[in-house]
């Protein structure tokens, strides 16, 4: 049986890059991501056509996530991708993802229903549901929300962002701030807004299993775990 490292030894130590690294690098995406606002498809675009636009949207912020990963962290600093998380965990863990992945569901879940038994409106990512409306398309909305989203969101936002916080922010500071880092990037316009609570727990409960087992793979895990449900109640919705 496989035990856990230290966390020394695990890829959680503090990193040589720091907060001015890191807000360099999220400036790259956040720009692209401003920028999408700016841009109007045209009217004559099929649904599906829409559907695929956005999807291979996605699929590149996943794609640049990991390109920007490795020129900085891997290139850069020589650090390789075990030294990111990307390494064996122990097998005897196996249940934490099912667990982890649980307790991100029920958190979304409770967080909806207070909301609207206090009288608000149930926060609701529209653009996701537009995913949902091209049955053709499926498989691709497939593979860029359980896969791709996952891989991509693990390795930069508590791969690379929160060792990098530990410095100086300490353990505690790097799980809370990666977190609302991670929810931030989930919000999409004024009606998304309140999904930043729920979405910044869920991140720093990802940054306690990339610490506690010393590896991404839990957290890769729970995260395709958690969007699996997300996609099955989508597709099932839209038909």
């Amino acid at each position: 049986m496989e035990t856990a490292a230290p966390a020394s030894e695990r890829g959680i130590d503090p990193k040589p890059w720091g907060i001015p690294a890191i807000a360099a690098v999220l400036a790259i995406p956040v720009a692209l991501f401003a920028s999408s606002f700016l841009v109007d498809a045209p009217d004559d675009l099929t649904t599906g056509e829409i559907v695929v636009g956005l999807v291979s949207t996605l699929v590149f912020k996943d794609a640049l996530f990991i390109g920007l990963v490795a020129a900085f962290a891997v290139w850069r600093y020589r650090l390789g991708w075990q030294g990111l998380g990307l390494r064996p965990f122990d097998r005897s863990l196996w249940w934490l993802p099912v667990v982890a992945a649980a307790a991100a569901l029920v958190t979304v879940i409770v967080y909806s229903a207070i909301l609207v038994g206090l009288g608000f409106d149930q926060p609701e990512q529209r653009e996701v549901q537009t995913f949902f409306e091209s049955n053709a398309a499926l498989p691709l909305t497939g593979f860029a929300l359980v896969i791709m989203a996952p891989l991509s969101e693990e390795i930069f936002f508590r791969g690379f962002i929160f060792p990098g916080l530990i410095r100086p922010l300490g353990l505690a500071g790097g799980m809370v701030a990666s977190g609302i880092l991670f929810g931030a990037f989930h919000i999409t316009g004024s009606d998304t807004v309140a999904l930043l609570l729920p979405f910044s727990a869920i991140g720093a409960l990802f940054c306690w299993l990339y610490y506690r087992t010393g590896s991404l793979w839990p957290s890769i895990i729970t995260h395709l775990l958690f969007n699996s449900v997300g996609f099955a109640v989508g597709a099932i919705g839209a038909q």
